[in-house]
Protein backbone atom coordinates (compact mmCIF):
# COMPACT_ATOMS: atom_id res chain seq x y z
CA UNK A 1 0.00 0.00 0.00
CA UNK A 2 2.91 1.78 -1.05
CA UNK A 3 0.90 3.82 -4.23
CA UNK A 4 -1.86 3.93 -6.49
CA UNK A 5 -3.24 5.81 -9.82
CA UNK A 6 -4.94 8.71 -8.51
CA UNK A 7 -6.18 10.72 -5.37
CA UNK A 8 -9.16 10.15 -3.41
CA UNK A 9 -10.07 11.74 0.06
CA UNK A 10 -10.01 8.49 1.44
CA UNK A 11 -6.71 7.91 1.07
CA UNK A 12 -5.66 11.45 2.68
CA UNK A 13 -3.60 10.69 5.50
CA UNK A 14 -1.87 7.64 4.27
CA UNK A 15 1.63 8.00 2.98
CA UNK A 16 0.64 7.05 -1.09
CA UNK A 17 2.62 8.50 -4.17
CA UNK A 18 -0.31 8.62 -6.67
CA UNK A 19 1.26 8.00 -9.78
CA UNK A 20 -1.24 10.30 -12.10
CA UNK A 21 0.59 13.16 -10.49
CA UNK A 22 3.61 11.80 -11.92
CA UNK A 23 2.27 11.16 -15.37
CA UNK A 24 1.29 14.81 -15.18
CA UNK A 25 -1.99 14.29 -17.06
CA UNK A 26 -1.60 11.53 -18.90
CA UNK A 27 -4.29 8.87 -19.02
CA UNK A 28 -4.02 5.26 -18.07
CA UNK A 29 -3.95 4.56 -21.96
CA UNK A 30 -1.16 6.82 -22.59
CA UNK A 31 0.96 5.11 -19.81
CA UNK A 32 -0.19 1.47 -20.41
CA UNK A 33 3.00 -0.40 -21.82
CA UNK A 34 2.21 -2.22 -24.96
CA UNK A 35 2.05 -5.40 -23.62
CA UNK A 36 -1.12 -4.55 -21.29
CA UNK A 37 -2.93 -2.90 -24.08
CA UNK A 38 -5.33 -5.46 -25.44
CA UNK A 39 -6.28 -6.42 -21.86
CA UNK A 40 -6.75 -3.00 -20.79
CA UNK A 41 -8.96 -2.43 -23.47
CA UNK A 42 -10.86 -4.75 -23.21
CA UNK A 43 -11.39 -3.94 -19.38
CA UNK A 44 -11.60 -0.40 -19.63
CA UNK A 45 -14.50 -1.05 -22.12
CA UNK A 46 -16.80 -3.00 -19.90
CA UNK A 47 -16.49 -0.86 -17.04
CA UNK A 48 -17.65 1.97 -19.59
CA UNK A 49 -20.64 -0.33 -20.17
CA UNK A 50 -20.99 -0.64 -16.62
CA UNK A 51 -21.32 3.07 -16.00
CA UNK A 52 -23.59 3.44 -19.05
CA UNK A 53 -26.06 1.37 -17.59
CA UNK A 54 -26.26 2.74 -14.27
CA UNK A 55 -26.56 6.16 -15.91
CA UNK A 56 -29.39 4.99 -17.95
CA UNK A 57 -30.97 3.54 -14.94
CA UNK A 58 -30.68 7.21 -13.13
CA UNK A 59 -28.36 5.77 -10.43
CA UNK A 60 -27.05 8.57 -8.65
CA UNK A 61 -23.49 7.89 -8.06
CA UNK A 62 -22.91 9.46 -5.16
CA UNK A 63 -26.01 7.29 -4.05
CA UNK A 64 -24.31 4.19 -4.42
CA UNK A 65 -21.09 2.21 -4.33
CA UNK A 66 -19.71 0.42 -7.65
CA UNK A 67 -18.50 -2.42 -6.13
CA UNK A 68 -21.60 -3.30 -4.97
CA UNK A 69 -23.43 -3.47 -8.55
CA UNK A 70 -20.69 -5.23 -10.93
CA UNK A 71 -18.97 -8.72 -10.55
CA UNK A 72 -16.28 -9.05 -8.27
CA UNK A 73 -14.00 -11.36 -10.81
CA UNK A 74 -14.87 -7.50 -12.75
CA UNK A 75 -13.17 -5.83 -10.00
CA UNK A 76 -10.45 -8.06 -9.33
CA UNK A 77 -9.22 -8.08 -13.24
CA UNK A 78 -9.77 -4.33 -13.62
CA UNK A 79 -7.74 -3.48 -10.56
CA UNK A 80 -4.68 -6.03 -11.21
CA UNK A 81 -4.35 -4.15 -14.54
CA UNK A 82 -4.37 -0.60 -13.15
CA UNK A 83 -1.65 -1.53 -10.42
CA UNK A 84 -0.17 -2.83 -12.90
CA UNK A 85 0.14 0.12 -15.09
CA UNK A 86 0.53 1.82 -12.07
CA UNK A 87 3.98 0.02 -11.40
CA UNK A 88 5.13 1.16 -14.90
CA UNK A 89 4.87 4.38 -14.24
CA UNK A 90 6.83 4.31 -11.19
CA UNK A 91 9.39 2.40 -12.65
CA UNK A 92 9.96 4.47 -15.75
CA UNK A 93 8.85 8.59 -14.74
CA UNK A 94 10.39 10.64 -12.45
CA UNK A 95 8.72 12.27 -9.51
CA UNK A 96 7.82 16.19 -10.48
CA UNK A 97 9.49 18.77 -8.26
CA UNK A 98 6.11 19.87 -7.64
CA UNK A 99 4.62 17.08 -6.83
CA UNK A 100 3.19 18.65 -3.15
CA UNK A 101 1.53 21.53 -5.06
CA UNK A 102 -0.36 18.94 -7.06
CA UNK A 103 -0.87 16.51 -3.75
CA UNK A 104 -2.09 19.36 -1.66
CA UNK A 105 -4.36 21.09 -4.92
CA UNK A 106 -5.35 17.41 -5.46
CA UNK A 107 -7.03 17.27 -2.25
CA UNK A 108 -8.73 20.32 -2.52
CA UNK A 109 -10.10 19.93 -5.53
CA UNK A 110 -11.40 16.29 -4.31
CA UNK A 111 -13.13 17.92 -1.43
CA UNK A 112 -14.96 20.59 -3.72
CA UNK A 113 -15.67 17.53 -5.58
CA UNK A 114 -17.83 15.81 -3.25
CA UNK A 115 -19.89 18.86 -1.73
CA UNK A 116 -23.66 18.98 -3.59
CA UNK A 117 -24.07 22.64 -4.82
CA UNK A 118 -27.19 23.85 -3.40
CA UNK A 119 -29.61 24.86 -6.91
CA UNK A 120 -32.68 26.81 -6.90
CA UNK A 121 -34.07 27.09 -10.99
CA UNK A 122 -36.89 29.38 -9.05
CA UNK A 123 -34.95 32.42 -9.73
CA UNK A 124 -35.12 31.26 -13.48
CA UNK A 125 -38.76 32.06 -13.36
CA UNK A 126 -38.35 35.44 -14.75
CA UNK A 127 -36.05 34.37 -17.67
CA UNK A 128 -37.92 31.42 -19.37
CA UNK A 129 -39.65 33.53 -21.82
CA UNK A 130 -35.94 33.23 -23.58
CA UNK A 131 -35.45 30.67 -25.55
CA UNK A 132 -31.56 30.44 -24.19
CA UNK A 133 -33.00 30.19 -20.65
CA UNK A 134 -35.68 27.57 -21.32
CA UNK A 135 -32.65 25.03 -23.01
CA UNK A 136 -30.08 25.97 -19.81
CA UNK A 137 -33.24 24.70 -17.49
CA UNK A 138 -33.70 21.92 -19.52
CA UNK A 139 -29.83 21.27 -19.03
CA UNK A 140 -29.25 21.44 -15.58
CA UNK A 141 -32.09 18.55 -15.39
CA UNK A 142 -29.36 16.33 -17.28
CA UNK A 143 -26.24 17.59 -14.76
CA UNK A 144 -25.33 16.32 -11.60
CA UNK A 145 -24.90 19.16 -8.73
CA UNK A 146 -21.22 18.54 -8.28
CA UNK A 147 -18.01 20.09 -9.78
CA UNK A 148 -14.96 17.88 -10.77
CA UNK A 149 -11.90 19.56 -12.13
CA UNK A 150 -9.41 18.43 -14.57
CA UNK A 151 -6.17 19.43 -12.78
CA UNK A 152 -3.99 19.43 -16.24
CA UNK A 153 -6.57 20.39 -18.37
CA UNK A 154 -4.48 23.24 -19.33
CA UNK A 155 -0.44 23.67 -20.23
CA UNK A 156 -0.81 26.57 -18.00
CA UNK A 157 -2.00 25.11 -14.67
CA UNK A 158 -5.68 26.83 -15.45
CA UNK A 159 -8.11 23.92 -14.04
CA UNK A 160 -10.73 22.85 -16.76
CA UNK A 161 -14.10 21.25 -15.90
CA UNK A 162 -14.47 17.14 -16.75
CA UNK A 163 -17.28 16.31 -19.15
CA UNK A 164 -19.86 15.64 -16.88
CA UNK A 165 -19.40 18.22 -14.19
CA UNK A 166 -21.51 21.11 -13.55
CA UNK A 167 -20.07 23.49 -15.73
CA UNK A 168 -18.68 26.00 -13.03
CA UNK A 169 -16.35 27.92 -15.24
CA UNK A 170 -18.54 28.69 -18.41
CA UNK A 171 -21.78 29.51 -16.10
CA UNK A 172 -23.51 32.33 -18.07
CA UNK A 173 -23.51 35.12 -15.34
CA UNK A 174 -27.28 36.28 -15.49
CA UNK A 175 -27.63 32.08 -14.69
CA UNK A 176 -25.04 32.13 -11.52
CA UNK A 177 -27.99 33.46 -8.88
CA UNK A 178 -29.48 29.76 -9.18
CA UNK A 179 -26.56 28.63 -6.60
CA UNK A 180 -27.42 29.09 -3.14
CA UNK A 181 -24.64 29.25 -0.11
CA UNK A 182 -25.60 26.52 2.30
CA UNK A 183 -24.35 28.30 5.03
CA UNK A 184 -25.02 32.54 4.87
CA UNK A 185 -23.16 34.03 2.29
CA UNK A 186 -20.68 33.36 -0.18
CA UNK A 187 -17.15 35.21 -0.47
CA UNK A 188 -15.15 35.57 -3.61
CA UNK A 189 -11.56 36.54 -3.10
CA UNK A 190 -9.31 37.63 -6.18
CA UNK A 191 -6.38 39.96 -6.59
CA UNK A 192 -6.77 42.88 -8.02
CA UNK A 193 -4.86 42.57 -11.96
CA UNK A 194 -3.38 39.31 -11.17
CA UNK A 195 -1.56 38.88 -14.03
CA UNK A 196 0.04 42.71 -14.21
CA UNK A 197 1.05 42.24 -10.64
CA UNK A 198 3.04 38.56 -11.42
CA UNK A 199 4.51 40.71 -14.15
CA UNK A 200 6.01 43.47 -11.82
CA UNK A 201 6.89 40.54 -9.54
CA UNK A 202 8.71 38.91 -11.73
CA UNK A 203 10.87 42.51 -12.96
CA UNK A 204 11.40 42.75 -9.29
CA UNK A 205 9.32 46.02 -9.07
CA UNK A 206 7.43 46.77 -5.73
CA UNK A 207 3.55 45.97 -5.19
CA UNK A 208 1.23 48.95 -5.30
CA UNK A 209 -1.30 48.48 -2.69
CA UNK A 210 -3.88 50.46 -4.64
CA UNK A 211 -5.75 49.42 -8.04
CA UNK A 212 -3.46 49.10 -10.04
CA UNK A 213 -5.19 50.80 -13.10
CA UNK A 214 -5.52 53.88 -11.04
CA UNK A 215 -1.64 53.60 -9.46
CA UNK A 216 -1.08 53.68 -13.39
CA UNK A 217 -3.65 56.81 -14.27
CA UNK A 218 -1.47 58.49 -11.81
CA UNK A 219 2.10 57.81 -13.25
CA UNK A 220 0.12 59.30 -16.34
CA UNK A 221 -1.08 62.53 -14.96
CA UNK A 222 2.57 62.71 -13.40
CA UNK A 223 4.26 62.42 -16.48
CA UNK A 224 1.84 63.75 -18.78
CA UNK A 225 -0.18 66.11 -17.10
CA UNK A 226 -3.56 64.59 -18.12
CA UNK A 227 -5.31 61.89 -16.56
CA UNK A 228 -7.42 59.29 -18.19
CA UNK A 229 -10.89 57.34 -17.42
CA UNK A 230 -9.51 53.86 -15.35
CA UNK A 231 -11.44 52.05 -18.32
CA UNK A 232 -9.10 53.43 -21.41
CA UNK A 233 -6.42 52.75 -19.18
CA UNK A 234 -6.54 49.60 -18.74
CA UNK A 235 -7.51 48.40 -22.21
CA UNK A 236 -4.31 50.73 -23.09
CA UNK A 237 -2.10 48.34 -21.20
CA UNK A 238 -3.50 45.04 -21.59
CA UNK A 239 -3.07 45.94 -25.66
CA UNK A 240 0.85 46.70 -25.15
CA UNK A 241 0.96 43.75 -23.14
CA UNK A 242 -0.41 41.25 -25.05
CA UNK A 243 0.37 43.00 -28.65
CA UNK A 244 3.82 42.47 -30.45
CA UNK A 245 7.20 42.50 -28.87
CA UNK A 246 8.18 45.50 -30.89
CA UNK A 247 5.55 47.59 -30.49
CA UNK A 248 5.74 50.86 -27.80
CA UNK A 249 3.63 51.89 -25.14
CA UNK A 250 4.98 55.24 -25.18
CA UNK A 251 5.20 55.38 -21.72
CA UNK A 252 8.91 54.85 -21.24
CA UNK A 253 8.20 54.57 -17.05
CA UNK A 254 5.69 51.65 -17.47
CA UNK A 255 7.73 50.35 -20.05
CA UNK A 256 10.58 49.30 -17.45
CA UNK A 257 8.46 48.47 -14.74
CA UNK A 258 6.83 45.81 -17.25
CA UNK A 259 9.89 45.09 -18.82
CA UNK A 260 8.63 42.26 -21.03
CA UNK A 261 11.91 41.59 -23.20
CA UNK A 262 13.67 41.02 -19.51
CA UNK A 263 11.44 38.68 -18.64
CA UNK A 264 11.26 36.39 -21.58
CA UNK A 265 15.55 36.27 -21.06
CA UNK A 266 14.61 35.33 -18.06
CA UNK A 267 12.36 32.48 -18.47
CA UNK A 268 12.12 31.42 -21.73
CA UNK A 269 15.54 28.94 -23.10
CA UNK A 270 13.99 29.27 -26.56
CA UNK A 271 12.14 26.43 -26.37
CA UNK A 272 10.18 26.18 -23.62
CA UNK A 273 9.75 28.65 -20.57
CA UNK A 274 10.07 27.49 -16.68
CA UNK A 275 8.14 29.83 -14.54
CA UNK A 276 9.20 30.25 -11.11
CA UNK A 277 7.24 27.74 -9.52
CA UNK A 278 9.53 25.25 -12.06
CA UNK A 279 6.25 24.39 -14.40
CA UNK A 280 7.88 24.00 -18.01
CA UNK A 281 5.90 24.87 -21.24
CA UNK A 282 7.21 24.99 -25.29
CA UNK A 283 6.80 28.23 -26.21
CA UNK A 284 7.81 29.82 -29.37
CA UNK A 285 9.36 33.61 -28.67
CA UNK A 286 5.77 34.91 -29.77
CA UNK A 287 3.50 32.98 -27.18
CA UNK A 288 6.64 33.15 -24.15
CA UNK A 289 4.90 35.85 -22.33
CA UNK A 290 1.56 34.83 -22.64
CA UNK A 291 2.66 31.39 -21.13
CA UNK A 292 4.96 33.07 -18.35
CA UNK A 293 2.28 35.09 -17.60
CA UNK A 294 -0.81 33.00 -17.17
CA UNK A 295 1.23 29.77 -15.67
CA UNK A 296 2.78 32.05 -12.99
CA UNK A 297 -0.76 33.68 -12.26
CA UNK A 298 -2.13 30.45 -12.24
CA UNK A 299 0.20 28.89 -9.74
CA UNK A 300 0.13 31.90 -7.50
CA UNK A 301 -3.75 31.54 -7.26
CA UNK A 302 -3.84 28.27 -6.66
CA UNK A 303 -1.42 28.15 -3.95
CA UNK A 304 -3.30 30.78 -2.17
CA UNK A 305 -6.69 28.73 -2.33
CA UNK A 306 -4.62 26.14 -0.55
CA UNK A 307 -3.80 27.94 1.77
CA UNK A 308 -7.02 29.40 2.52
CA UNK A 309 -8.71 26.48 2.08
CA UNK A 310 -6.76 25.28 5.24
CA UNK A 311 -7.53 28.02 7.42
CA UNK A 312 -10.86 26.45 6.90
CA UNK A 313 -10.29 23.12 8.49
CA UNK A 314 -12.58 22.18 11.12
CA UNK A 315 -15.06 25.70 10.25
CA UNK A 316 -18.82 25.56 8.92
CA UNK A 317 -17.42 27.35 5.85
CA UNK A 318 -15.80 25.33 2.92
CA UNK A 319 -14.88 26.31 -0.56
CA UNK A 320 -17.70 26.44 -2.93
CA UNK A 321 -15.07 26.51 -6.09
CA UNK A 322 -12.63 27.92 -7.90
CA UNK A 323 -13.40 30.01 -11.15
CA UNK A 324 -10.33 30.99 -13.26
CA UNK A 325 -8.22 33.34 -10.70
CA UNK A 326 -11.10 33.30 -7.86
CA UNK A 327 -11.88 31.24 -5.32
CA UNK A 328 -15.68 31.00 -3.90
CA UNK A 329 -16.20 30.07 -0.17
CA UNK A 330 -19.38 29.04 1.21
CA UNK A 331 -19.51 31.35 4.67
CA UNK A 332 -20.91 30.61 7.78
CA UNK A 333 -21.30 33.95 9.74
CA UNK A 334 -20.11 32.26 12.52
CA UNK A 335 -16.51 32.43 11.08
CA UNK A 336 -16.24 35.81 10.65
CA UNK A 337 -13.94 36.03 13.49
CA UNK A 338 -11.72 34.67 10.46
CA UNK A 339 -12.46 36.52 7.57
CA UNK A 340 -9.66 38.91 8.06
CA UNK A 341 -6.96 35.82 8.32
CA UNK A 342 -8.89 34.81 5.15
CA UNK A 343 -8.07 37.63 2.94
CA UNK A 344 -4.82 38.56 4.54
CA UNK A 345 -3.71 34.69 3.68
CA UNK A 346 -4.93 34.74 0.17
CA UNK A 347 -2.61 37.96 -0.58
CA UNK A 348 0.12 36.85 0.97
CA UNK A 349 1.12 35.16 -2.23
CA UNK A 350 5.22 33.91 -3.49
CA UNK A 351 5.70 37.18 -5.26
CA UNK A 352 4.91 39.21 -2.57
CA UNK A 353 1.85 40.82 -1.21
CA UNK A 354 -0.72 41.04 -3.43
CA UNK A 355 -4.03 43.74 -3.29
CA UNK A 356 -7.44 41.18 -2.59
CA UNK A 357 -10.68 41.77 -3.94
CA UNK A 358 -13.33 40.55 -1.84
CA UNK A 359 -17.33 40.03 -2.80
CA UNK A 360 -19.85 38.91 -0.82
CA UNK A 361 -23.43 37.48 -1.78
CA UNK A 362 -27.01 35.51 -0.65
CA UNK A 363 -26.33 33.96 -3.29
CA UNK A 364 -23.88 33.50 -6.66
CA UNK A 365 -25.48 35.99 -8.86
CA UNK A 366 -25.86 39.32 -6.64
CA UNK A 367 -21.65 39.15 -5.37
CA UNK A 368 -20.68 43.03 -4.22
CA UNK A 369 -17.39 44.13 -3.48
CA UNK A 370 -16.88 45.04 0.26
CA UNK A 371 -14.02 46.79 2.05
Amino acid sequence: MTHTWSYHNSLKDYEIEFLELYAEGKKLDECCPEILKERWESLKNKHLVFLKSFGEAKVEANDYCFYDLVPESFIIDFFKIKSEITQHVLETYEKPQNYDFLLNLSNLLAQIEKNKLQIDTKDLSSDLHNLRARKFKDKLSRLQPYVSYNLFGTITGRLTTKKNSFPLLTLDKNYRKIIKPKNTWFIELDFNAAELRCLLSLNNQPQPQEDIHQWHGRILSNLFGQTMERDEIKRKIFGWLYGPANVSLGIPKIERLYNKKSVIQKYWDGEQIINPFGRKIPADNFHALNAIIQSTTSDTFLRRAIAVNKLLEGRKSFTMGLIHDSMVIDFDRNDKDILEDLIKEFGNTDLGIFKVNASLGTNFGNMRKFR
